[in-house]
């Protein structure tokens, strides 16, 4: 009873806050704007959607909606340090950079304690994932990701569409002769190329790949990677879906702890959930700025509407620059 009333409390919550998010007809000041940031990445987590975290998310969401595709393209292509750093005061590119430079310092300096693992949302659906040995990347992308590869022990890119194949992680991963596992070749890149069923070990960590289909007309084109954390994790287990549309096509072999796929790609994510139960469900691929704002650019509301509709009791709306911390055995 007490979980019903507090769901339905959580339904009219969301419902009252999230139906003003991409209505809002004014911008927030820079100082609300950068307050908003800073709540979002340092003072709230995506589990716990709390009135805190739904005005923040609200004051980003409308100031994202601004924000072009020639914009971000704008912003990519800027290579002049002075331009660069004037872009970078506000708006987006100011939480673009506030969120890597968090991201960066943290994966350097988070000691991991035995039994668990740190995850940190990059972009889009990109993340890194430290354990106490090891730590990878899946599908990063950001102006600035050589400065994290040092951090990086081996990293997985689930499909070539450029929002998950960034060539600055490719090379510069190849520069420093480190692994990248894809089931597609990577132009001037000595990449593991996998194999539907593959198994790799890397260290502690073991990854079992699935392809699966993006869509109808790309068939197999898509790399699921089922990674078990290790010992040292309580072999935590990560099931990172990328743009995989297909839920018949996944089949974990073990426990999913963190389930991580795109929220709107013709994915029937409740029927997923309920074929192998992962204990988490991160919803992934918000905000993705090469998207034109009204075409596939999938908002915080949209992932506040899919919370109110899926039955699940830990849905996540992570937002860039997050840290999470995770124990498996906290959420027995």
């Amino acid at each position: 009873m007490k979980r019903l009333v507090a769901l339905l409390m959580l339904v009219l919550l969301v419902a009252t806050v999230s139906a003003q998010i991409v209505k809002m007809s004014e911008l927030p000041t820079d100082k609300q704007f950068r307050k908003a940031v800073k709540t979002l990445m340092y003072k709230t987590n995506g589990h716990d959607i709390t009135p805190k975290r739904l005005d923040a998310m609200e004051k980003v969401q409308s100031v994202i909606n601004r924000f072009e595709r020639e914009d971000w393209s704008a912003y990519r292509k800027e290579s002049d340090a002075e331009a660069l750093a004037e872009m970078e005061k506000t708006g987006v590119p100011y939480y673009l950079r506030q969120s890597f430079e968090k991201v960066c310092k943290e994966v350097r300096t988070t000691k991991v304690k035995e039994g668990t693992v740190a995850v940190w949302l990059l972009y889009n659906m990109g993340y890194i994932v430290k354990t106490p040995t090891t730590t990878f990347g899946i599908d990063l992308f950001s102006k600035y990701t050589d400065r994290l590869l040092d951090m990086i022990d081996f990293g997985m890119i689930t499909h070539p569409h450029s929002d998950h194949n960034n060539s600055a992680f490719t090379k510069g991963m190849e520069k420093r002769n480190k692994p990248i596992l894809a089931a597609f070749d990577i132009k001037n890149v000595e990449e593991m190329r996998v194999e539907h069923g593959g198994e790799y070990t890397f260290g502690d960590v073991k990854v079992r790949v699935t392809l699966g289909d993006h869509n109808k007309k790309l068939r197999n084109y898509v790399a699921s990677y089922e990674i078990d954390c290790g010992a040292n994790t309580n072999h935590t287990v990560i099931f990172h879906t990328g743009d995989s549309c297909n839920y018949e096509q996944l089949n974990p072999q073990k426990q999913v702890d963190i389930f991580i796929p795109h929220i709107r790609v013709s994915l029937d994510i409740q029927k997923a959930m309920d074929k192998f139960h992962p204990h988490h469900l991160f919803m992934s691929h918000l905000q993705e700025l090469g998207h034109r704002v009204h075409k596939w650019r999938w908002t915080f509301h949209d992932a506040l509407r899919s919370k109110e509709k899926w039955n699940h009791d830990h849905m996540w709306i992570p937002c860039w620059g997050e840290r999470i911390i995770y124990n498996r055995n906290d959420w027995k």
